[in-house]
């Protein structure tokens, strides 16, 4: 929020001299600087002095807003018979530095003093310009697509290879981790964007796209998990909302995005749902996603699969937060926590939930991915459901869950279906699935084996992106990835579409990875500069950004230094920068000069 102004010092003003005598005119006495005096004028007598009273104190800005306005100049005292020039206006802002009289004319210079230093806020101002909605990246993925792909005409593989390095002078610093994804709203006024990092300390900050300095910050509470999760940004309403988990409740908020002060109506207590469930056992881990005027949140458990809790998804009336409900998964556990999120295609949400730990022989929920529309009313007709068939045995038994991973689809695939949602699995499998009919059981477009299927092979977000050739997905995977050739691990594996009827995917590449999972868990993003050419896959390898051909899977760079980046987390793509978010900092590539 912004901090409350100073009031300004006024010096009171001084009383004239009296009148000095005759003589020859003194010379102008020079200003006063810092708090030296002007000199005296010569040889006149002076008349005596007229001292300017003290300026009142201004009055300490608040601690977390704006700085203290500019405190008024000590008044000026009269000299002699000639008026002393007024003192020049102390600077405003967190210094406020005093402001000093000017020497008199012939007299001593009024010597009023500074009012008192206003204290810093955390605010050093909203948003500047307005929202340029096209250059933003609002959600995790930049879309509700979840596609992660962006158009970025700076980003040529010539330039990449040749000048592309860390941003320098970019230093955006705050407290807390960062588990979730950094979002960009980008200003009309360049160079006056703001990013949005939510820590894991339950602060929201907001950074200057330029320096990296702090505009605002905004702490929901302390205590629980804090904020894990990726924000979802409405940029026609200039609002944030964050998922939380802070003081052992789980609540979504909606914060101004000029300063973070929360708008009414909100927060919105999830725990008040109910729903039999232990809400201390509920993890909110994937990103939030906006559709229409819906806002909907995915739970799932906590690592391990312990306790008692299932999978959710919360909706919220975003025009009228009382207007909240929740679906929960019919079976116990059954998480849906991919950090990716869910995607959408306009029609409310796809959800992909975990395993039933109980691992039942008739399909309640778990293993599917599963259409959640309006106020979270889940579909489970076979147009809106699928589940593979190894959901009991290959899935549910061995605690490989099809939730590790989120969706995301792709709204014209230019052949047949003309819709497809890309579903990857954590026992190495990607499934294609007809976006218009998901086709219930075992009713997928292809299954594609990416990677171990005896194994816990893939957590990954996908991104989907056009290149000359056609269009094509990248992942991660942890074990046993079907390369041309031969099996490897810790390896990002690039798929081409082809435009066969039914559409099919075919493994075209890999580029290898760091085998800590911490590294190989993350998921890729991409960039063409024109919509298809010149695409790019971009990967943070341990400390590193990395840069593939989204043709050939070649290496075109790697560099930069950018420690404290958490597992399942990508980078994003902004006005010609890549943005890597990790503990307590962001990172910043470009092509330099």
């Amino acid at each position: 929020m912004h901090p409350s102004s100073g009031s300004a010092g006024k010096g009171a003003t001084g009383a004239a001299g009296s009148t000095g005598a005759a003589g020859q005119t003194g010379s102008t006495g020079a200003a006063g600087a810092g708090n030296t005096s002007g000199g005296a004028g010569t040889t006149g007598n002076a008349g005596a002095v007229g001292t300017g009273a003290a300026g009142a104190t201004g009055a300490a800005g608040a601690a977390s807003g704006n700085a203290g306005s500019t405190g008024n100049a000590g008044a000026t005292g009269a000299a002699g018979k000639a008026t002393g020039t007024g003192g020049s206006t102390g600077n405003a802002g967190a210094t406020g530095t005093a402001g000093k009289g000017a020497a008199g004319a012939t007299g001593a210079a009024g010597s009023g003093a500074a009012g008192a230093t206003g204290a810093a806020g955390s605010s050093a101002g909203g948003f500047v310009g307005t929202i340029d909605l096209a250059n933003s990246v609002l959600e995790r993925g930049g879309s509700p697509q979840r596609v992660a792909t962006w158009t970025q005409a700076t980003l040529t593989k010539a330039m990449v290879m040749a000048k592309l390095a860390p941003d320098a002078n970019f230093k955006a610093t705050f407290n807390g981790g960062l588990q979730g994804v950094p979002l960009f709203v980008a200003s009309s006024t360049a160079g006056k964007g703001m990013f949005i990092a939510a820590a894991t300390n339950g602060t929201v900050y907001a950074l200057d796209e330029t320096t990296g300095g702090q505009r605002w910050s905004h702490s929901i509470g302390t205590g629980g998990h804090g904020i894990i999760s990726t924000p979802v940004i409405d940029g026609a309403a200039k609002i944030i909302y964050v998922a939380s988990d802070v003081g052992g409740k789980h609540q979504i908020h909606a914060l101004a995005l000029n300063d973070g002060t929360e708008a009414t109506g909100w927060p919105v207590d999830v725990t008040a749902l109910g729903g039999g469930v232990d809400w201390n056992a509920e993890n909110q881990r994937g990103a939030l996603s906006l559709v229409g005027k819906y806002l909907y949140v995915p739970y799932g458990g906590y690592f391990g699969d312990g306790g008692n809790y299932k999978g959710w998804v919360v909706a919220v009336d975003t025009t009228n937060p009382a207007m909240r409900a929740g679906w929960s998964t019919a079976g116990q556990q059954e998480g849906i926590w991919a950090p990716g999120g869910m995607a959408s295609d306009g029609n409310g949400v796809f959800a992909i939930t975990g395993n039933n730990g109980s691992a039942p022989t008739t399909h309640d929920d778990s293993e599917e991915i599963i259409r959640v529309d309006g106020l979270a009313v889940a579909h489970h007709d076979a147009a809106n459901m699928f589940f593979p068939d190894i959901w009991h045995t290959g899935m549910d038994q061995g605690d490989k869950d099809f939730g590790s991973c989120s969706p995301a689809v792709i709204m014209a695939t230019g052949g047949t279906p003309a819709k497809m949602i890309v579903a990857p699995a954590k026992p190495g499998h990607l499934y294609l699935l007809d976006g218009a009919n998901l086709g219930g059981n075992a009713g997928q477009v292809q299954d594609i084996t990416v990677a171990a299927t005896g194994a816990e092979s893939v957590y990954t977000a996908p991104t989907v992106y056009k290149s000359p050739s056609g269009l094509r997905i990248a992942i991660t995977t942890t074990q046993g990835a079907v390369c041309p050739g031969m099996a490897m691990d810790s390896q990002i594996v690039g798929l081409k579409l082809n435009t066969a009827n039914p559409i099919q995917a075919t493994i075209d590449w890999c580029a290898t990875t760091n085998g800590d999972d911490n590294i190989r868990r993350r998921s890729p993003v991409s960039t063409t500069t024109d919509g298809t050419a010149n695409p790019i896959v971009w990967f943070m390898n341990g400390s590193a950004l990395q840069a593939f051909d989204g043709e050939t899977g070649t290496m075109l760079y790697s560099g930069g230094n950018c420690g404290g980046v958490e597992r399942h987390t990508s980078p994003i793509v902004a006005n010609g920068r890549v943005i890597v978010g990790g503990d307590g900092h962001l990172c910043s590539w470009s092509v330099q000069p």
